[in-house]
């Protein structure tokens, strides 16, 4: 070998060595690219406000203190009155604290992942909301270990289409959540649950689904009232209609707004993302109802011999069993199950992490359907279905294939 080249190729490694590990945000940038979520299609601008809410009725199951109450940060989306110098907020909430507690967590530079501050949505800030309307309103439950915004394209397509979206963070069940104070609180098992399921893994499950659910009716209950927490008038109270509500959620969240479904009158319809189902007690599942479900899945949930990431468990199977008697026991029941998709598909993960580039991670939980594609689909069929069940609309059935029959959704990605 030629001594020049030799010399010359090791001074490269050498520098390019140098420059790689003193320039982490330029190797983040490489290794996890980062872009925000596209604009909504729908005829309404946006606003959303952030809250922290206690709920005085009910201890806190993750800590010790017999004195602590659940505290939850929560988020609202609606229809908002928009002007030229209005500014977007940020995709996550402190995304700065957000991203360094991550990278703690991770053990790693700060500096590797904070381009993520970057990802914005397209929504303001405390715009002023629309007036003289009134709007079905969306629960939303994130997955286990997810984040309230995690289905932002999702979010935001509704309230852009004449919803009102509620969601919280989970709180020690979500990957991180903050309090009033803005210190961040990063996700945690609680004890009891855990030995329990060392016996039983149902209960567990079965115990987080009901805690979340909770959760989700504190939210309803407060946001049904005239004043918020702190003596605050509450200016959505008078462009809800609450006699139109619906629940979504993805993974756990999905068992969480089934559970929802079956067992509050004040829930009309369900949108269950990839859901997780295995947590549902026998009751509920079984129960023989007419509400209005859609399912939107991987195609593994048509087949167990199609591969895919959920039902590859004992576990898994059970959800499996359980997921087509829900779909049995339900005679309104719609299910869309999209080829070449994995479970984190099935959230905002996939339209912000750019696949495919060279020296990016590979990300196991991400399947071969493009991003464009599963976010029409996704979106396409939730505003119609919502539009169904809570706007009394015409019922395109080209969208949704009733029962169990598989369906390819080739929405046009360029409308």
């Amino acid at each position: 070998m030629d001594s020049r080249y030799q010399n010359n190729t090791l001074k490269t490694l050498i520098f390019l060595s140098f420059f790689f590990f003193n320039s982490c945000a330029f190797v983040g940038q490489l290794a996890i690219p980062l872009e925000s979520i596209d604009k909504p299609r729908g005829p309404y601008d946006i606003g959303t406000q952030i809250f922290f809410w206690t709920d005085e009725t009910r201890s806190e199951q993750y800590t010790t203190d017999p004195t602590d109450l659940r505290n939850l940060l929560v988020q609202i989306w609606y229809p908002a009155q928009m002007k030229d110098s209005y500014q977007k907020t940020t995709h996550m909430v402190f995304p700065e604290r957000t991203l360094n507690s991550m990278a703690n967590t991770l053990n790693a530079p700060a500096s590797l992942i904070r381009h993520g501050t970057r990802l914005m949505s397209s929504a303001v800030q405390g715009a002023y909301p629309i007036e003289g309307e009134i709007f079905p309103l969306i629960l939303f439950s994130h997955g286990d270990g997810g984040v309230a915004t995690q289905n932002l394209s999702q979010i935001e397509e509704l309230v852009s289409r004449g919803y009102i979206v509620i969601a919280p963070n989970h709180t020690y069940n979500a990957s991180i959540t903050f309090d009033k104070d803005g210190t961040p609180i990063t996700y945690k098992s609680n004890i009891t649950w855990t030995e329990q399921s060392l016996h039983n893994k149902k209960y567990y499950a079965n115990q987080l689904i009901r805690y979340r659910y909770e959760d989700m009716m504190f939210l309803l209950n407060e946001i049904s009232k005239t004043e918020l927490q702190g003596a605050v008038v509450n200016p959505y109270h008078a462009m809800i209609n609450f006699d139109r509500i619906g629940m979504m959620g993805h993974s756990m969240g999905a068992g969480t707004s089934y559970h929802a479904l079956i067992n509050n009158k004040r829930i009309k319809s369900v949108v269950a993302l990839d859901g997780w189902f295995f947590p549902l007690d026998q009751k509920t599942f079984s129960t023989k109802t007419n509400k209005p479900f859609l399912h939107l899945g991987q195609e593994e949930f048509l087949d167990l011999s199609v591969g895919g990431d959920i039902n590859d468990s004992e576990v898994g199977k059970i959800n499996f069993d359980i997921h087509n008697t829900i779909l049995k026991n339900n005679s309104s029941s719609f299910v869309v199950y999209v080829k070449n998709s994995l479970h984190q598909d099935f959230t905002d993960f996939k339209q912000t992490y750019i696949q495919d580039r060279p020296f990016t991670f590979p990300i196991s939980g991400l399947g071969d359907v493009s991003k464009n594609k599963i976010k029409n689909i996704m979106n396409k069929s939730i505003v119609e279905f919502f539009d169904y069940t809570l706007k009394e609309k015409t019922f395109d059935i080209a969208v949704l294939d009733k029962y169990k029959k598989s369906i390819e959704t080739n929405y046009d990605i360029s409308k």
